[in-house]
């Protein structure tokens, strides 16, 4: 009797739609659980790039950790430099007044501002004139502008790319968490089989299915191997499969999945586990089998090569992904309306990454933070657009040609809330993204107020605002009337939170309220304009009777808690405006003003009808979500996700 005696062929092909297929194996895999499989490993950075983040990762140190001079030249105290002017200059000695730094050197303690060397004369050997005044903190790098600690860098399930190096480095990462990836295993078929490299003779096909295959899933982010091929003989091909199937997560047997008297896997498969779909409504690739063993994914793919592409791309790729909890990165170019004005100089061309959202039936593109020295910009943008040296910039509302890297599948399913930059939106964008929905939310952090012109211009879906009505101390509710007249607006309770002033530790300045910004001589830092931090901050000046030009610091702008609180716990300025929670976070002081409410604002048009919209919005009703917002300490989320109010 000969071995075939004993197995069925199944001659019989069904051409099933392919989403149908789909659906029917990813429901088959779910129902045995062969996709639960999540071990994990800590790894060093240098080997992370194409792994797959199993938590999301935040920075251990800012980045620059300490505030450091800008340019080459001299580090001086500000004052000193006041009332210099071409007939007046004012002559500064070496130690007490100046020291010497070059680009990079941490600016020397007691010292707020850098002249460049091009800008000073030198006098004598210790001794130098200035002509000009300067700012505070002039040709200085603060502490964390690139990145403020712990600020996000990746979220859980992120593909850690060579882009994202720098921003883990920077922030004192020296090892990631990942998800170990799946072992795929493939066993070739075929009595005519020989190796690469030996010349075939009549009837016989070199294999080379499983070298291309290898690199396919390997580039995909799972682990190869290939075991030796195997004749068209059933009994040989069951005892390779049950061998395989034990350390192997995914197992691809390459040929014989066809019809014809030499075609047995799918008869074998049948045997040992179960077939969920043979025949697929698809060229190439119609022969496909798709089914399981030992609670384990087994596809039957056919031999000829583009067959084996195409159904490794439609079936085995998806499984992969599911393994590993992570969306594919392929590049790619879009074109984007630009949601900013951009400047550039002429003479130089310039590749500005950005961030890009569709919205409204337009992407939308959203530079990051630009300059030579920042990582995290590089690891957050989804692409980037060229400017050509003989141009300017780009104007807001331009046609842009976005070169991605990201996929766009990923782009489809992001989110942009424009407005105020909280802590507690990282946390939301966290939980949205690992969620089974993979929706993506990004910040772009303007103010309140540009949050809210975002959104009536359509570049944004939702906005983030904290805008207190002096006269009926209500919240928004006024600043959208005023700024989105034309809009029919829900608005959303997300956080109550605390603003105050963060000091360092101690208190040494014993600053009480925003009176004593003015009579101890503090230095302070402020947040950007058409912030609300910085319209409550103006606000409760104002109530004081303070001047806000005589309080050091006023101009200097930072655009999230984060990076306010690094300035005070470096010692850099004395106090800042911001959140309970950035100051907890950073070990600081804080002095409690003003309890507020920060809100989200979303045009009507988008609530059941945009499904990352409606996404977000049932995320918010999650007690997973609050604890986590809770436990930051200075949040009230008793009222997260209720309906504020209409407007329009």
């Amino acid at each position: 009797m000969s071995p075939q005696a004993d197995f069925e062929r199944n001659y019989f092909l069904k051409d099933i739609p392919l989403q149908i297929a789909q659906d029917k194996y990813q429901n088959h895999l779910l129902d045995i659980g062969a996709l639960l499989k999540k071990e994990t490993e800590i790894i060093s950075i240098k080997d992370s790039v194409g792994r797959v983040s199993s938590q999301a990762v935040f920075a251990k140190i800012s980045s620059p950790h300490v505030t450091t001079s800008a340019m080459d030249g001299v580090a001086i105290k500000y004052e000193s430099s006041l009332g210099a002017t071409e007939t007046r200059p004012i002559k500064l000695i070496e130690g007490s007044a100046f020291l010497w730094v070059d680009t990079g050197d941490p600016v020397p303690e007691g010292f707020d501002s850098v002249i460049m060397i091009e800008d000073l004369e030198k006098y004598s050997a210790n001794e130098i004139i200035i002509r000009n005044p300067v700012a505070p903190y002039q040709h200085v790098r603060k502490i964390a502008e690139d990145i403020a600690a712990p600020e996000l860098l990746l979220q859980q399930g992120a593909i850690i790319r060579s882009l994202d190096l720098a921003c883990l480095g920077a922030a004192g990462l020296s090892d990631v968490k990942v998800n170990i990836p799946p072992k795929v295993c493939f066993i070739p078929t075929g009595t005519e089989l020989v190796k690469i490299g030996e010349t075939p003779g009549p009837g016989q096909i070199i294999e080379f299915n499983s070298i291309f295959l290898s690199a396919l899933v390997e580039d995909w982010g799972a682990e190869a191997s290939v075991r030796n091929p195997v004749s068209d003989d059933p009994t040989l091909l069951e005892q390779a499969l049950l061998h395989s199937i034990i350390d192997c997560d995914i197992l691809v047997v390459i040929a014989g999945s066809s019809a014809g008297s030499e075609d047995f896997t799918s008869s074998v498969m049948a045997k040992l586990g179960e077939v969920i779909v043979h025949g697929v409504a698809i060229r190439p690739g119609h022969p496909v089998i798709l089914g399981s063993v030992s609670g384990k994914p087994v596809i039957g793919m056919p031999g000829y090569p583009s067959s084996a592409l195409t159904t490794a791309e439609l079936f085995l790729k998806p499984i992969i992904y599911g393994f590993l909890k992570s969306n594919e990165i392929v590049p790619d170019q879009i074109k984007s309306v630009m949601g900013k004005k951009v400047a550039s100089p002429l003479g130089e061309e310039e590749f500005l990454r950005v961030v890009v959202a569709p919205v409204n039936g337009d992407y939308i593109a959203n530079p990051t933070t630009r300059g030579a020295a920042m990582t995290l910009s590089i690891s957050k943008s989804d692409g980037v657009i060229k400017i050509p040296a003989n141009s300017e910039g780009i104007e807001e509302g331009s046609t842009v040609l976005v070169t991605l890297n990201r996929q766009r599948s990923e782009v489809n399913k992001t989110l942009l809330i424009s407005g105020s930059h909280d802590i507690a939106l990282d946390i939301l964008a966290s939980e949205l993204t690992f969620a089974e929905s993979g929706v993506r939310l990004i910040s772009s952090s303007v103010g309140s107020v540009g949050g809210l012109l975002a959104l009536s211009k359509g570049y944004a879906h939702i906005a983030g605002s904290h805008l207190l009505d002096e006269e009926t101390g209500e919240y928004n509710f006024s600043a959208v009337k005023r700024h989105m007249p034309n809009e029919k607006v829900r608005i959303y309770d997300f956080v109550g939170r605390t603003q105050g002033l963060m000091v360092q530790k101690g208190n040494p300045k014993e600053i009480k309220d925003v009176k004593d910004l003015i009579v101890k001589g503090t230095k302070f830092m402020n947040r950007q304009r058409g912030s609300g931090t910085r319209l409550l901050f103006d606000y409760l000046l104002k109530q004081s009777d303070l001047d806000p030009s005589k309080i050091i610091g006023y101009e200097n702008e930072e655009y999230t808690h984060w990076n306010v609180a690094a300035a005070v716990s470096s010692g850099f300025v004395d106090a800042g405006m911001g959140i309970m929670a950035a100051a907890l976070a950073s070990d600081l002081e804080f002095i409690p003003l003003e309890n507020e409410r920060f809100q989200i604002v979303v045009p009507a048009k988008f609530i059941g009808s945009v499904e990352t919209v409606d996404t977000l919005l049932k995320q918010l009703s999650t007690s997973d979500l609050r604890n986590q917002i809770a436990s930051l300490g200075g949040y009230d989320v008793s009222l997260m996700g209720n309906v504020a109010g209409e407007v329009g």
